[in-house]
């Protein structure tokens, strides 16, 4: 027996709110700002180790962007012109640019993968206090799953790479990508030791809809200020509450 389905709109934004709750839990936020320090050291330490190389393939990536392809188009400012002050003063700024966009976005994969693999079963026991008629069914609360960490990585990827190709609405769908991606990659940890993997498949076949909100929604709730520095936690919380409450209606009934 099946109590009646939400629309998805509301299950995420109620998912939100709850996983929010949760992650306001001291372990949690502790948690949390660990996974950011661990990332932000990891990504530095590869910066560091990686310089020599990164900063002049920075330089020729921003070089072929200012003037590699207008050159194409038969454009090239004149030597100790005026455009070519600007083109080189461009061209700094935008390896600068390049370079703190790179870093931001290791940090944010580093701390992703931290969370998957190893922050996810502390956040799966303490959203399992909330439903006991599920917690009495966990046999094995937490495992690393590489496979499903490379998979989701991989599908990314190749995704963004694809997204960026489309003209206009590349950017669009990379974002949605990757808002659907961050909790579907959470998914089989969210249910690991719950229900076998069918369950997990008939619920990743059936929540699209909810879990591309849920990520839209977490991403969002990210920007507000200090908030983000619970960020991972909140979006473990968020995907276990959307899994555990679908569940609740498929299997328990009301």
């Amino acid at each position: 027996m099946t109590t009646p389905t939400p629309s998805s709109f509301v299950e995420a934004l109620r998912c939100v709110a709850l996983g929010l709750r949760d992650a306001l839990h001291p372990a949690l936020i502790t948690l949390s700002l660990g996974v950011w320090l661990l990332a932000l050291l990891v990504m530095s330490a590869i910066y560091i180790a990686a310089w020599s190389w990164l900063l002049p393939a920075m330089h020729a990536t921003a070089q072929f962007a200012v003037l590699g392809l207008p050159g194409q188009l038969g454009w090239a400012p004149q030597a100790g012109g005026t455009l070519a002050q600007l083109a080189a003063y461009a061209q700094t700024a935008l390896q600068w640019t390049f370079l703190a966009l790179l870093f931001v976005v290791g940090v944010l994969l580093l701390a992703r993968v931290i969370l998957e693999l190893v922050l996810m079963g502390q956040v799966q026991r303490r959203v399992l206090q909330r439903y006991p008629a599920l917690a009495s069914q966990v046999a094995r609360p937490w495992r690393a799953d590489l496979r499903d960490l490379a998979g989701n990585l991989g599908t990314w990827l190749v995704g963004s790479v694809l997204c960026l190709c489309i003209p206009l609405i590349g950017g669009v769908l990379l974002v949605l990508l990757t808002a659907y991606l961050n909790v579907r990659g959470l998914v089989n940890d969210a249910f690991d030791g719950v229900v076998p993997e069918d369950v997990q498949r008939r619920f990743v076949t059936t929540q699209r809809a909810p879990m591309l909100l849920l990520g839209g929604a977490t991403g969002l709730v990210m920007l507000v200020p200090l908030v983000g520095l619970i960020g991972p936690s909140l979006l473990g919380a968020a995907t276990c509450h959307l899994g555990f409450r679908w569940l609740e209606r498929q299997v328990i009934g009301p």
